[in-house]
């Protein structure tokens, strides 16, 4: 004896008019929030980048290269944020491929996460070993402190897109 299988459950979910408006909007609002702040964050942290004592050059470009890495992983969560707007019909929600682009925004905040750890790893152990003899300059620790603070904020923004990502695009079940 065979069962039949059990039904698909259906790709689209009708939302109504104004929650699928709010989606699109905010899904905007956010993802251009993103982008503008990693624009915003390079000359930062190019500028802060000085105040720091000279550290040991592997570690401060394994440090700065995971950065940076980070910053385009937020804004490719930032692009999957964009994405979700087109799969957000005036009624409809396709609940395949914004699953598909909330994976995808998962991915990038944990790229993020791992690579925002590693980056103080490494920065950590450039400034313990920096050498300092008497031609270094003396450490701003309030510049430290700041480039520290900024180097968390790929992670800070990704988080953003992360909770966004959950509350907008969750499964019907979550709402």
């Amino acid at each position: 004896m065979s069962y039949p299988p059990p039904p698909l459950p259906p790709r689209y979910l009708w939302i109504p008019a104004p929650h699928a408006h709010l989606i699109r909007t905010r899904c905007r609002r956010v993802a251009l929030l993103l982008i503008t702040a990693c624009l915003v964050l390079i000359p930062l942290l190019a500028l802060l980048s000085g105040q720091l004592p000279p550290v040991y050059p592997a570690l401060g470009v394994f440090s700065w290269s995971l950065v940076g890495s980070s910053m385009v992983m937020v804004v490719l969560a930032g692009v999957f944020l964009f994405a979700a707007r087109r799969h957000v019909s005036a009624e409809h929600l396709d609940l395949h491929k914004v699953g598909e682009l909330r994976s995808g925004i998962v991915v990038a905040w944990t790229a993020s996460l791992f690579m925002t750890m590693f980056a103080f790893g490494g920065l950590s152990l450039g400034l313990s070993t920096a050498p300092l003899n008497r031609d270094a300059r003396s450490i701003s620790w309030p510049g430290v402190w700041t480039l520290m603070l900024l180097l968390a904020m790929p992670f800070v923004l990704a988080t953003i897109a992360l909770i966004t990502g959950r509350r907008l695009l969750g499964p019907p079940a979550r709402r």
